[in-house]
Formats: structure tokens, C-alpha cells, sequence
């Protein structure tokens, strides 16, 4: 079963399949009240996978993967790939960003920056830091009955993102990747 949150209503939905446009996320989860280890959840791109990773409760995540587009990776058909980390550059002199996956089968940048350039970096993802986090309970106790989610993000934090989303980052990210392997 996929288990979708609808923001407009704030209930979850559970449907038997879906299509996943561009790369995303898969974290593996263990859900702290139970022990369950037998989902995963679903997320959409960097920055909300590193949003996710900072505000989940009441789960562990014991991996990422990412999956992987024919035209991000060169190859033939889709690839789920163990993700190793994530970085991400801003420009100095110029107003671009990129960011560059590492994964256990290559290495992917999406975004306009030449690296070559002056830059600030920041890594937004590492295997160190996946083990370095430490799982929060909540006060909540869904008792999975119906539809629930293990670690809804709106039941704490609302449905609003963060503010210091980097928007040139977003707006480009997954909708305009356009095949292009830069």
C-alpha cells in the first residue's frame, strides 16, 4: 500500500500505486513503538530529504537510497542506488547553485554552477551523519489504525517548510534536470 499525505486536508491517503517523476529519496524506517521495520518513506529531493532527516519522530532511519532517473544516470532504465552524500554549492560571484549527489554507483551534479568557480559548499547529507542521528519520540500515539503514517511531518511542524528554502535550488532541481547530465 502507498500511503500519501494530502496537505489540503491534512489526512492520509492510501493508494496502490504512483509515478515518481526525477530523481527522489527512499529512507528505510524502523518505527520506534513497534519495532516494524517495513516501510519506507518517499521524498521528494534534497533539501527535504535533509529537512526530513532534522524533524522525523518516532522513527529510525536506518538507510537512503536514491532513485535514480535513465537521464540522470546515462543508463538505460531507472537505478536505486545506496546514496554515500549529498553537497551542496552556492556561487560567490555569480547568483547559481548546484548540487552534487554521491551515490554507490556514481557521481551526479544537477544545477547550473561550474564547481571550477569560487563557491561556498555545505554537505546536507553523509553516511556519518545518518548514524550520528538520534530518533525522538513523540507524545502522539496513532495506534496504526486506518491510514497513518510513521512519521508524519505535519502532525508536530504543521505543513509549513522551512523558510530558508534555497528556491533557485528547488525551482531547478527536479523540474528542469531536462535529461541534462551536467
Amino acid at each position: 500500500m502507498i500511503y500519501v499525505l494530502d496537505p489540503a486536508n491534512r489526512t492520509v491517503r492510501a493508494s496502490t500505486h504512483c509515478e515518481i517523476d526525477g530523481p527522489c529519496f527512499f529512507a528505510t524506517l524502523t518505527y520506534l513503538r513497534t519495532g516494524a521495520h517495513d516501510r519506507a518513506a518517499i521524498i521528494e529531493c534534497a533539501y527535504e530529504l535533509r529537512y526530513y532527516l532534522q524533524v522525523a519522530e518516532d522513527v529510525v532511519v536506518e538507510q537512503i537510497q536514491m532513485l535514480c532517473p535513465p537521464a540522470l544516470t546515462g543508463r538505460c532504465g531507472w537505478s536505486l542506488e545506496k546514496l554515500v552524500s549529498i553537497v551542496f554549492f552556492q556561487g560567490i560571484e555569480i547568483d547559481q547553485t548546484a548540487v552534487v549527489y554521491q551515490t554507490s554507483a556514481g557521481t551526479y551534479k544537477l544545477g547550473e554552477l561550474d564547481l571550477r568557480r569560487k563557491k561556498t559548499s555545505e554537505r546536507w547529507f553523509s553516511q556519518g551523519q545518518l548514524l550520528s542521528l538520534e530518533p525522538q519520540l513523540s507524545d502522539r500515539d496513532i495506534g496504526l489504525k486506518g491510514h497513518q503514517l510513521y512519521a508524519p511531518l505535519q502532525a508536530r511542524y504543521g505543513l509549513d517548510q522551512p523558510s530558508s528554502r534555497p528556491v533557485s535550488l528547488l525551482t531547478s532541481q527536479l523540474a528542469r534536470y531536462n535529461g541534462k547530465l551536467v
